[in-house]
């Protein structure tokens, strides 16, 4: 029931043209209930030798019902598919705007294949349930209601031998329901398997040529088919036996009504023409209608297989998508009071304790630092020293305690995340481009950028050289995540994209790790010349940058264990003093060894 009621929100906003469909289904088949009852009339009309009118009225009769069936059914076509189609794409639009909502959390547990599976392959059969399966469903209850109520009224004793096989349908009904629907999900989360498999290949295929894996990932990729063929050739093997159970069923049904029926059809016979006076005559027309009505119960009867198979996989469908609508970011349920249409930059951190979800221990410890506005503070230590964690807590990428992270003041968590993200710009090692222009992907930081602000982009990142030598220039398109741009090209338009939105703050995750030491001087130059008022935080593994920030940073093991600027870190002799004497040292080798 749970499941049902997933379904109601969708189904209510389209509740008129459903109701529209409905009545166009009854239509149709009250239309169809109609048609024996006319040739019962009809056929037990025959001997009293009927006239040219009296036959042109049947015929008419008949001819009318089958154009009435017509339209009802475009009717019920237009108004139940149509709804189905919509749905589709609202939950669709519902979905899309949900993911967009979850936190990064959410998606370092998530595969991106199983996501797309779950768009494309379960809300697939979601459509097909609430089209055809609740089509049937209704249709099915309709005439066996029906049909069993006018055969009773024609012969009560014949329609209980006919209906004798019913029990034996119920048990085998719910003998394979549940067992179909545990082989349905079953053959879903699989499909989801295939689906990330193939996603994660497509987007590594440069590793796995690299490392020759092709026939590898191609005997996986065939093996995860095979397993994927059998869980289905498992339930096809269950429908196998079901659905001819059912055929069964009807069949012996029609075998009894035959029987029972002809044979009581033949007895009146000879006693009405022996002068016997007959009362409740089932005559050769009844019997023609009984059959019409019997048969009519064969395509419900039959379809329950169909529809059983519809609903089992458009509920587990519906349930795999429903546990994605369940999650909630931990972003989402701050409520914010504050207003900051424009910042100056100041941060500061106050006793800041933070840990990932699941871990046990913190990654940052009891961190208190402030950072004036304008200013650039860089962050350095060995890998694993938190210094990415401190930098993504300040857009709320990942959520610190509350009143640990202040801007201008106010704690994070008291500004809307739009707008406490709209002033900040944050470029990580390994940018994502968009499969799309290097306009775009530059212009998608913010709306209505003009060609004369892009071009200042390129010149500030120092991209003008690159884009010399390709023949579109700007209109260039660079693949899927960047794939036919270098490692540099890809973080120099990252930058581009991020300074394009005029920021107040500037977060740089080791953005320059692909540059070379001369372009990195360059860019960093051009930002603090175009730039006013920017604060700035660089994260960085390379201390040839550290001679021009106002403030350094040495973290180790989530702490910070040492601060100030250049010269007076040199004369602590510390951990910042070993890094750069390290550095220059590897940097003087190199160039002996050139």
């Amino acid at each position: 029931m749970k499941r049902i009621k997933a379904f109601i929100p969708y189904l209510y906003a389209y509740r008129w043209e459903m109701t529209i469909g409905i009545i166009a289904l009854l239509a149709t088949d009250f239309i169809g209930l109609v048609i024996p009852w006319l040739l019962k009339n009809f056929i037990d009309l025959l001997p009293h030798k009927p006239s040219s009118p009296e036959l042109a009225w049947y015929a008419g009769m008949l001819f009318l019902a089958a154009i009435g069936q017509g339209v009802s059914r475009f009717g019920w076509r237009k108004y139940l598919f149509g709804p189905s189609r919509k749905i589709e794409v609202d939950i669709l639009n519902k979905l899309f705007q949900h993911l967009q909502s979850l936190d990064k959390t959410f998606f370092q547990n998530q595969k991106i294949g199983d996501l797309m599976s779950r768009a494309t392959n379960d809300l697939r059969a979601v459509k097909d349930f609430l089209g055809l399966g609740l089509l049937v469903i209704l249709d099915a209850v309709v005439v066996i209601i029906a049909a069993v109520s006018l055969m009773i009224y024609i012969n009560p004793q014949l329609t209980f031998y006919a209906l004798l096989p019913l029990p034996l349908l119920s048990i085998i009904f719910f003998g394979f329901i549940k067992t179909i629907s545990i082989r349905h999900t079953a053959i879903q989360e699989n499909l989801a398997k295939i689906t990330s498999m193939v996603q994660e290949n497509l987007a590594g295929i440069r590793v796995l040529h690299a490392f020759v894996q092709e026939e590898h990932e191609m005997k996986r990729f065939d093996d995860m088919n095979r397993e994927h063929i059998a869980k289905n050739m498992g339930l096809a093997k269950l429908f196998g036996m079901f659905t001819p159970s059912l055929v069964l069923t009807v069949g012996i049904a029609t075998l009894i009504t035959l029987w029972v029926g002809g044979k009581e059809v033949i007895a009146q016979q000879m006693a009405i023409q022996s002068g016997e006076v007959v009362e409740n005559v089932f005559s050769i027309g009844s019997f023609v209608a009984f059959n019409g009505y019997l048969l009519m119960l064969a395509w419900p009867m039959m379809a329950i297989g169909y529809v059983t198979n519809l609903t089992q996989k458009g509920l587990a469908a519906m349930a795999r998508i429903q546990e994605i609508f369940d999650c909630r970011s931990s972003l989402a349920g701050e409520i914010s009071s504050a207003s900051m249409e424009a910042i100056e930059g100041g941060i500061e951190f106050r006793d800041l304790t933070f840990g990932y979800p699941g871990e046990p221990d913190p990654v940052l410890k009891h961190i208190d630092l402030k950072i004036e506005p304008g200013s650039t503070v860089a962050l350095i230590g060995m890998i694993g020293s938190g210094k990415s964690s401190f930098a993504q807590l300040i857009p709320r990428i990942f959520d610190a305690e509350g009143g640990s992270i202040f801007i201008d003041g106010l704690s994070t968590r008291e500004i809307p995340l739009d707008q406490l993200r709209s002033h900040i710009a944050f470029v990580d090692q390994e940018p994502f481009l968009f499969s799309a222009s290097i306009r775009n992907n530059i212009a998608m930081g913010r709306n209505g950028v003009t060609d004369e602000e892009i071009d200042a982009m390129i010149r500030c990142v120092h991209l003008t050289p690159d884009l010399e030598r390709w023949p579109q220039g700007l209109e260039t398109v660079v693949g899927e995540r960047g794939v036919s741009l270098s490692g540099g090209q890809k973080q120099r338009i990252a930058l581009a994209r991020a300074l394009i939105r005029n920021p107040k703050i500037l977060i740089l995750d080791d953005a320059f790790s692909s540059l070379d030491i001369e372009t990195e001087a360059i860019i960093l130059s051009n930002i603090r010349r175009i730039t006013q008022a920017l604060t700035t935080i660089i994260i960085t593994h390379r201390l040839t940058i550290t001679r021009q920030v106002d403030q350094i940073l040495v973290m180790e093991r989530g702490q910070i264990v040492e601060r100030g600027n250049h010269e007076i870190l040199m004369k602590n002799e510390g951990l910042y003093q070993r890094m750069y004497t390290n550095q220059a040292l590897a940097r003087e080798m190199e160039i002996l060894l050139q």
